[in-house]
């Protein structure tokens, strides 16, 4: 014989399908009952209750905020990353009129959203290299670095779409001291258009992907459940001339994000 469910479980089952289905009062942003309110309608008792909605809770359905109440989790947009055909589109976009380049983005591209409907946030500084970046830029220890900040919104949202750290040696990037000031963000045609600024030209980017938890800041910056997965990317530009000019590392939340490939192969010869 099947074990019994806990009663706390139906309820969080009971609930689930309500938010899955759109039921009125279960829409993203709706306030949820107070649980006071549920077990006097015989739901269960506080504990009951307070335990149906933790689980859903960890299940990233919906948010506690202490003296707020329950509510039904707004999720930010679900991004598609599809490498291959986001870096060509990227550095072809470089190369388009100023008009195409400011009404266009690879951020509108992974999410299916209107440019107009994103918003970016910078902030840049300069910092020594460390170890790792001194190895991955080929530089010593030290280095004086441009270190550019970046996350990604919704219109009116404070939830970031992923968060960026991009690297760039600054004696390089100071050619245009332009590129060294965040009030020009977002800059039309991205990296691939400021770097050609100070003649350099993109040829190839390296990917490395990982997973681990979030940090409780990263999360509460990307809107997630505390210890909810990330990929970390880890995105390395190299020129014509062979050097690395630009390192991103990005974190995106695992529960939103999508990544596709498709990886041509050769025929075998008959």
């Amino acid at each position: 014989m099947a074990p019994k469910t806990p009663q706390w479980r139906g309820l969080a089952d009971e609930i689930a399908q309500e938010i899955a289905v759109g039921s009125v009062g279960y829409r993203p942003g709706d306030q949820l009952p107070q649980i006071r309110d549920l077990v006097a309608q015989g739901k269960g008792s506080k504990t009951t209750v307070l335990a149906a909605y933790k689980a859903l809770e960890t299940e990233g359905l919906v948010s506690m905020i202490r003296g707020h109440g329950t509510k039904v989790r707004v999720r930010p947009p679900h991004q598609i990353r599809q490498h291959q055909d986001r870096y060509v589109w990227e550095k072809r976009l470089a190369k388009q009129r100023d008009e195409e380049r400011q009404s266009s983005g690879v951020i509108d591209r992974d999410t299916g959203l209107g440019h107009d409907q994103i918003e970016t946030h910078a902030t840049f500084s300069a910092v020594p290299a460390n170890t790792e970046l001194a190895e991955r830029f080929g530089v010593q220890p030290g280095t004086l670095m441009l270190r550019r900040e970046y996350w990604h919104s919704t219109a009116g949202d404070s939830t970031a779409l992923s968060l960026i750290d991009s690297y760039l040696v600054h004696e390089v990037a100071a050619r245009n001291p332009d590129l060294l000031d965040s009030s020009k963000e977002p800059w039309p045609g991205g990296t691939h258009h400021q770097l050609s600024t100070i003649g350099i030209e993109i040829e190839r980017i390296d990917d490395g992907i990982r997973t681990r938890l979030a940090t409780q800041e990263e999360a509460r910056k990307l809107g997630i459940p505390v210890n909810s997965a990330v990929f970390l990317l880890d995105k390395t530009s190299i020129s014509t001339g062979q050097d690395v000019v630009e390192y991103s590392h990005v974190i995106l939340a695992g529960e939103r994000t999508e990544l596709r490939y498709s990886v041509p192969l050769e025929r075998w010869g008959k």
